[in-house]
């Protein structure tokens, strides 16, 4: 055989296996682009701690959730693992906190959490915390499923792997 043609043939194993490692990492991409919107509990710290209260940790606590987060769903790309240990943790996390947080409001603690807004929005910011509850709720779904390999699109991966 030609070194021209053996090399092409690696290159094509090398491009397959890129292929393959892609389909794994992109297996987590919702988790991925929820976690970046959560992130958004950045400035929630912020103006929290700008109006000298210490519940600016709740968030700020949140954030390093976030960014364990991050890191797991870095590691994926090189280790092909249906074990999101840390993603479920912090969705659960999520999930309480927004559901505590919203009951509070109900009982008439929005100054607390929310010192800039007025009793007005309230339903807005329910709405809100309701909505990532929902999320909070299906990303923990995804997570059971991708855990238990059930979900769809690993059914995908193995018939791309089967047929390189």
């Amino acid at each position: 055989m030609s070194p021209l043609k053996n090399g092409s043939n690696e290159a094509t194993a090398n491009r397959r296996a890129l292929s393959l490692t892609s389909m794994y990492f992109n297996r987590f991409l919702v988790f991925r682009y929820v976690t970046a919107i959560f992130f958004f509990n950045l400035y929630w710290a912020i103006v929290l701690f700008g109006f000298g209260s210490g519940i600016g940790l709740l968030p700020s606590i949140l954030l390093i959730g976030i960014a364990v987060v991050m890191v797991e769903q870095i590691g994926k790309f090189w280790k092909h693992t249906n074990r999101l240990t840390f993603t479920r943790w912090f969705y659960w996390v999520q999930l309480f906190i927004n559901l505590s947080v919203g009951l509070s409001l109900v009982f008439g603690k929005l100054k607390v959490f929310y010192p800039f807004l007025n009793e007005a929005s309230l339903p807005w910011v329910l709405s809100v915390l309701g909505f990532g509850i929902l999320v909070s709720a299906f990303l923990e779904y995804r997570v059971f499923l991708i855990e238990h390999d059930k979900d769809h699109y690993i059914k995908h991966i193995r018939q791309f792997a089967a047929s390189i």
